[in-house]
């Protein structure tokens, strides 16, 4: 069994890889800023309260126990940006918690 760590776990496309891999039987630890209902009725580890956009990431490194098999980066934000009034740190935000 495989530990597999998964960012923006709790909807959407996050969800659906934690639901589909605890089914295969790995170890799902589920990363996000705050559990949804969905996630926590999963049954599988999850760490809420997490903000990629932080420096310390919400101190993340310290409170994941053990080794890590595979890590599925799949939180991300989106800002709605026009030509006329750009936003540099929000298009940097996106950056850097995007890739």
């Amino acid at each position: 069994m495989d530990r597999v760590l998964i960012t923006g776990a709790n909807r959407g496309i996050g969800l659906e890889l934690a639901r589909l891999l605890q089914a295969r039987g790995e170890h799902v630890i589920a990363v996000c800023r705050k559990a949804s209902e969905g996630l926590q009725k999963l049954g599988v580890e999850v760490i809420a309260d997490v903000d990629l956009a932080d420096d310390d990431l919400g101190g993340l490194p310290s409170r994941v126990e053990g080794p890590i098999d595979l890590l599925i980066n799949n939180a991300g934000i989106l800002l709605f940006e026009s030509l006329a009034a750009l936003d540099t740190a929000g298009i940097r935000q996106q950056f850097e918690v995007n890739a």
